[in-house]
């Protein structure tokens, strides 16, 4: 009897805290041209959103634990939920052939994260997802997470697991996680006499990730180093399991990022957990970013960015090898960003799998450039990109306010594309934002228009 006297005082306590809190509860509204109509509801500790478009229904709940008992966190989502994280590896595990020279991708340990629907997101199927952290509960060395997630996707519940501990003053982070489910995928049948792969029925199979990740960052200096590796573990409906790896390295040297990934996968018959099919291959990349300031002769500080990288990969049962390099530079200030960018295909051509590339094939060129202002009454932005004869121009028109109780942005874009010199596909849209706050309520609204 005096535990439950003792469980009712805490709740009581909490309770009272969320009501004294600033805002202890928040209303949004939604609604755009597209027919959609949308609410968000949220407090300390739960949180629930409905969208509906014509035919069409979306819904998430939220409840946390946080605010309540903060040595255990507990964490529940349910609802048409969208999956990340350690789950996003596992469905693709392959390099990022990504156009922007601006930016590398390294990979970290992470386990499966779960987000509740937008308003415009209406593809998800329910599900329900649990997450717990043991680190504050128990006097554990490292800290722990552990969740769960089930959807229709997998025929039995997903687990992932998450372990990090900081050493040396914060300095060194070391991470691993381990992601496991049986996921389902769909029978394969074709009428050809010549498929690419063998038919297979539809089935469950067992797939599993291992990620292992370390940072290290000095404090008085911007130097440090980054290395991540991956083993990914597929049953295959042909035969025994299929692994995959991956590996990634970063260096940070004062202003300059090196990084290096590579990628490889020896066998034919490889079916990720979303039912993707992977060749065997093996894939790199790699580049350098740079960011170093200046000062103009007005004494106006300036920051010059610049990168380049190149992804390449080497089919082991093909002849033809595709290969994409990137750089740019990019100028920046408190007034204004400006960028270009150029991105060249080509092609390395073997006369077969098993002899080394002989060749090289220039396939296409793409340009871009874009451009930002940020005046004191409006903030223009545009960009255009050049391709192979399609050509694409895209504008934006946003006014920041003096309050924080609104904001109303523009967006317009136009696009079309050549053939034989003459212009084969137009397209036009546009949309106006508004979002307007007053106090614990949000009002959002959107119009689009599509001209083709």
């Amino acid at each position: 009897m005096r535990k439950l006297y003792l469980f009712a005082i805490l709740i009581t306590a909490a309770a009272v805290n969320l009501c004294n809190a600033k805002e202890p509860y928040h209303l949004e509204l939604y609604g755009d041209s597209q027919k959609t109509g949308g609410t968000r509801f949220s407090t300390p500790v739960t949180e629930f959103r409905v969208a509906s478009r014509p035919e069409k229904i979306n819904f998430g709940l939220l409840f946390t634990s946080e605010n309540l008992f903060k040595k255990l966190p507990i964490e529940f989502k349910y609802g048409n939920l969208s999956f990340a994280g350690s789950l996003s590896k596992l469905n693709s595990p392959e390099l990022s052939n990504g156009t922007s020279p601006f930016s590398s991708s390294s990979l970290s340990a992470s386990c499966v994260t779960a987000n509740l629907p937008g308003y415009s997101s209406f593809s998800k199927a329910e599900s329900a997802f649990m997450q717990m952290k043991l680190n504050h509960l128990a006097r554990l060395p490292f800290l722990l997470t552990m969740n769960m997630a089930v959807n229709p996707e997998t025929s039995s519940p997903l687990f992932s697991t998450l372990l990090s501990k900081k050493f040396f003053s914060n300095q060194l982070s070391l991470s691993a996680s381990f992601t496991s489910g049986s996921f389902i995928y769909e029978d394969k049948n074709s009428s050809s006499w010549f498929l690419d792969s063998p038919y297979y029925a539809e089935d469950e199979g067992f797939c599993s990730l291992l990620q292992i990740s370390s940072d290290y960052r000095k404090k008085k200096s911007r130097n440090g180093i980054h290395s991540a590796f991956m083993a990914a573990f597929y049953e295959s409906p042909f035969g025994p399991y299929t692994v995959i790896y991956r590996s990634d390295l970063k260096f940070n040297i004062h202003r300059t990022e090196f990084f290096l990934s590579a990628f490889l996968n020896e066998y034919e018959d490889t079916l990720t957990s979303s039912g993707k099919e992977l060749d065997p291959c093996t894939q790199f990349k790699a580049g350098f970013i740079s960011k170093k300031p200046f000062l103009t002769g007005s004494q106006k500080l300036l920051f010059i960015k610049y990168g380049i990288n190149a992804f390449t990969r080497i089919n082991l049962t093909k002849e033809e090898h595709p290969l994409r390099i990137n750089t740019g530079i990019q100028l920046s200030s408190d007034l204004t960003a400006i960028s270009f960018s150029v991105s060249a295909d080509s092609k390395i051509l073997s006369p077969s799998p098993d002899t080394p590339p002989q060749s090289l094939e220039k396939d296409s060129f793409t340009f871009q450039i874009k451009n930002s202002w940020n005046l004191k009454k409006i903030t223009p932005a545009f960009s255009t990109t050049l391709e192979a004869g399609h050509y694409k121009f895209s504008t934006s028109l946003s006014f920041p306010p003096d309050k924080k109780n609104y904001k109303i942005s523009s967006n317009c874009a136009f696009s079309f594309s050549t053939e034989d010199g003459e212009i084969a596909d137009r397209k036009i849209s546009a949309s106006l934002n508004c979002r307007f706050n007053y106090k614990m309520l949000t009002i959002i609204g959107k119009l689009s228009a599509t001209i083709e």
